[in-house]
């Protein structure tokens, strides 16, 4: 079998914000009474100035991911005690322990009211595995849907799963995997399908023009995905359901001289046959959906130690995947297979001396690809493979300072690429080798009442294929007045034509574009507004908005010429919109509540005034959830909603708005040492089989059960 590449890199941040993406920290913590010793529970713990927080378990434990290195203040709060604030250091990809004791409170009938400093990173959405484990999703795609700017475009039950963000089109997102790009180097799309749940530790999604932190194929934003670093001492589950599902897992952990590891496996099928209604205007009637099959095999490992005076951590996973590509329904391709197989590895090194840290960063993705259909409705038979190796290195300086320049960081990154593949002409080059180099820097003053901090980042990247370079920049200024707190960005981007545009073999009525420029985004500007704290005595709640306009320059979208053509193009988009979300908790009562909204504004840039949206772009979109979670329960609902799509660049056939409804039921069991969990998950509750995509069907309401097992914590 052939192979295909997606190269390798860890982007840490130009800044602590920055290095927070690639490597972020962690807290944990323990809170007890400090008259009983006993455990608290419900006790709210915030990060402040970062919008991250947690409520301790029944326990006392509360664990915080996702955190940037640096100085940080943790609050932590429950009615009936005092309130406690302390002084922390989180430090690159390290966790920090806390043992915490809470007096009680004096006996007052006064409203407590929290000011709670909230200068949220704007548009970052941050999944921990706790909530990865409580979603219950198999993929990293089906983790993202529901996301405030974020639409997961499936095609079908098992197809691919790529990603917009903010209307772009999914070549515009860069996902890096372990600071590892997965776009595929054909098409500069990720597929997060290929990315089992199973595997991911967390998940950051930056929103907004990213390449000055992330560089080339950010354009839109970057998905940041960290592979598992940590598991039980031994876990277990089994899972089927409906389609033909089933699937299996284990993990396990320890430790030996000093040095720290964890090792897990997970294995998935579906046979995936279902009945779906075709289209009136397709004729009407029902048909079997086939093909539509896929076998999953993973596998993750991980160890730290310490090495040299700093810290040595190394990851390793392995995917191999086979499934059906059904086609579109009006056009089935019932012999369409793809194979794919991915290997992964990474080693990072940090030392951190006193205020100053160095690290360095090597990654290598070896993946390979097939696709084959030998009876396609259209065209001829084809058997495509595409081979690659990727490698990559980064190595960053940073130093916390005292005074109004908080910190200072920069440093380079190499890239190399080699590919080799059947679907690219025989002018398509075969390897690159990229440089990029970046500059950070961060300033603050406590002086001032609103505590505005700027972060600013420059960086320059050589394209190795167009013998260019660019530049891209971004500045963020953040400032908090009490339980508000307020945010504007201005920032550059670009990622360059993907190498299916410009060298794909030219078939009927379709030729590549070799002379595609690249897309940009020259001025991203976006400002927010976010409040939280305390609502009377009962209640906690968290509200953000964040407008933008972005428009691109030289987008590339599939359109014919005056000889009837397919070709990628370059066209300008217009690009407005806001994503809301809020979340509002009764701690008492372990009961939640949230709800997000997204109006993503994606317009073509033709003369005089034109509203069409580009293709599948929803105008709005959005979504509302509650979860109930007392100790050992937990019953937790989704509802989805999706706006009109267009199939086609005119305000035509515009296909209807649908909701989907979700259910997940679990409950803990004590069974001695071990804990055992079972979970019902229901997707599409009301058997609705509307789609985001025409002619690619949902089956309508899938049933799951699971039953998970490891060994009680303590």
């Amino acid at each position: 079998m052939l192979a295909r590449v997606v190269l390798a890199i860890l982007l840490i941040s130009t800044s602590p914000g920055i290095i927070k993406a690639q490597y972020p920290g962690e807290l944990i913590g323990r809170v007890t009474d400090a008259i009983t010793g006993e455990p608290v529970e419900n006790v709210l713990a915030e990060v402040l100035g970062t919008g991250f927080s947690a409520l301790t378990d029944g326990r006392g434990e509360f664990r915080i991911r996702g955190l940037e290195a640096g100085r940080h203040t943790v609050r932590l709060t429950r009615l009936g005690f005092q309130a406690q604030e302390l002084a922390i250091e989180i430090r690159n990809g390290e966790a920090t322990r806390l043992e915490i004791l809470l007096g009680a409170s004096p006996l007052t009938v006064e409203e407590v009211r929290a000011e709670v400093e909230t200068t949220d990173s704007p548009g970052l959405i941050s999944i921990s595995r706790d909530e990865i484990e409580l979603r219950g999703d198999l993929t990293a795609g089906g983790l993202l849907e529901g996301r405030p700017g974020v639409l997961v475009q499936r095609r079908g039950l098992a197809g691919p799963q790529t990603v917009s963000i903010r209307g772009s089109s999914a070549d515009e997102v860069l996902v890096l995997l372990d600071g590892a790009p997965l776009n595929d180097p054909l098409s500069g799309e990720a597929d997060l399908s290929t990315i089992p749940a199973s595997q991911i530790e967390s998940i950051t999604v930056l929103s907004g023009s990213q390449s000055a932190r992330y560089g080339p194929g950010a354009a839109a934003g970057a998905i940041l995905i960290e592979s598992r670093t940590t598991a039980s001492p031994f876990g277990a589950r089994l899972e089927t359901g409906s389609l033909g599902f089933w699937s299996g897992s284990a993990e396990t952990s320890g430790s030996v001289q000093g040095l720290s590891w964890s090792a897990g496996g997970n294995v998935r099928t579906i046979e995936g046959e279902f009945e779906f209604e075709r289209p009136s205007a397709l004729g009407g009637g029902s048909e079997v959906r086939g093909n539509s099959d896929v076998s999953e095999a993973s596998a993750f490992g991980s160890a730290s130690g310490d090495l040299g005076g700093g810290t040595l951590r190394l990851r390793a996973g392995y995917t191999q995947l086979e499934r059906g590509i059904p086609g579109p329904s009006f056009a089935p391709t019932p012999a369409a297979r793809e194979d794919l197989s991915r290997w992964r590895g990474q080693a990072a090194w940090e030392r951190q001396r006193g205020r100053a840290s160095l690290s360095a960063q090597v990654h290598s993705v070896i993946q390979s690809v097939r696709f084959a259909d030998p009876s396609p409705p259209v065209g001829l038979a084809y058997d495509n493979r595409t081979d690659a190796l990727a490698l990559g290195g980064r190595f960053v300086g940073s130093i916390s300072l005292d005074g109004a320049l908080e910190s200072l960081s920069g440093g380079v990154e190499l890239r190399r690429k080699r590919y080799e593949s059947t679907a690219l002409n025989g002018s398509a080059p075969d390897r690159r080798l990229d440089f990029g180099a970046f500059l950070g820097g961060q300033l603050s003053t406590t002086k001032s009442a609103i505590k505005p901090k700027l972060v600013a980042a420059f960086r320059v990247d050589r394209d190795d294929l167009a013998r260019t370079w660019h530049t891209t920049h971004e500045f963020t200024l953040t400032a908090s007045a009490g339980p508000a707190g307020f945010h504007i960005r201005q920032a550059s981007s670009y990622s360059p034509p993907s190498l299916g545009d410009q060298f794909f073999r030219e078939g009927v009525a379709v030729e590549p574009n070799p002379d595609l420029r690249a897309e940009r985004i020259p001025n991203d500007l976006s400002a927010g507004l976010s409040i939280s704290g305390e609502i009377g005595s009962l209640a906690v709640g968290r509200l953000g908005i964040d407008g933008y306009t972005a428009d691109i320059k030289d987008m590339i979208i599939w359109s014919p010429d005056f000889r009837f053509i397919w070709s990628p193009r370059n066209f300008d988009v217009n690009r407005r919109g806001l994503d809301a979300q809020g979340r509002i908790e009764f701690p008492a009562q372990s009961l939640s509540f949230s709800a997000t909204y997204s109006l993503a504004r994606a317009t073509y840039d033709r003369p005089g005034e034109d509203a069409v949206q580009v293709i599948y772009r929803p105008l709005h979109s959005g979504s509302v959830a509650a979860a109930w979670q007392p100790t050992s329960w937990e019953v937790a609902v989704d509802a989805r909603f999706v706006g009109t799509r267009y199939p086609v660049p005119a305000q035509l056939n515009g296909l209807t708005p649908y909701w989907t409804l979700h259910l997940r039921l679990r409950r803990a069991f004590d069974a001695g040492a071990w804990e055992i969990i079972p979970t019902l998950s229901v997707d599409r509750l009301f058997d609705n089989d509307d789609s985001l995509i025409f002619g690619y069907p949902e089956p309508g309401r899938t049933i799951r059960f699971e039953i998970a097992a490891h060994p009680q914590s303590g």
